[in-house]
């Protein structure tokens, strides 16, 4: 596969991962219980992130 689209995912996952940190800080910070809930959805995007990239590199 082209190198610059996974290096496009790479840099999509980096974002999502700083993105979702930052709204589980956010959350955290709040008190609002959702902090929960955005961690899990973040965890469920990087997986399907980490799944798509292994595919592409086949």
């Amino acid at each position: 596969m082209n190198s610059r689209v996974l290096g496009l995912m790479v840099t999509l996952l980096i974002l999502l991962n700083l993105g979702g940190a930052l709204a589980v800080v956010l959350s955290l910070g709040r008190g609002d219980g959702r902090a929960l809930s955005t961690l899990t959805w973040v965890l469920l995007l990087d997986a399907a992130g980490f799944w798509l990239l292994r595919q592409l590199r086949d």
